[in-house]
């Protein structure tokens, strides 16, 4: 089975409705899509801290009650560890929230849904699509 994993920048933009193409893909995708909840653990302290307004708000209540979260697991760690050496030992790591994604993503087959395609392909093997410049 396909399995599509948002990054926090993807699952916001698709929450604020700030890209058409993004929206429409996440819509017909959505029995494959997952939310990691690391990605939901962003969005709640954005929310938080940003106050976000209530539409906002009640369109993330119903994507986290939709959309199967994934929680982040010993293997996922042991995936992380070795990507992070992996791309620190070449000087390319990348952010912090995103190699722990990418190694989630290892895990479960998915492939990482982001606008961020110029980090994500940093890491082999991974599968990326940017839903955003469709």
């Amino acid at each position: 089975m396909v399995i599509f994993l948002p990054d926090t920048n993807a699952v916001s933009n698709f929450l604020r409705g700030a890209n058409s193409g993004l929206t429409s893909k996440m819509h017909a995708e959505f029995p494959f899509l997952r939310l990691s909840s690391l990605v939901v653990a962003e969005r709640e302290f954005g929310i938080l801290h940003h106050s976000a307004g209530q539409k906002y708000r009640r369109a993330f209540e119903s994507l986290v009650t939709t959309v199967p979260i994934m929680p982040f697991t010993r293997e996922d760690a042991a995936h992380y560890a070795r990507l992070r050496s992996y791309l620190e030992k070449r000087g390319q790591g990348i952010g912090p929230i995103d190699t722990l994604i990418a190694a989630q993503a290892f895990r479960l087959g998915a492939t990482v849904v982001t606008h961020n395609v110029r980090e994500f392909s940093r890491v082999p093997g991974l599968k990326v699509e940017d839903w955003q410049s469709a």
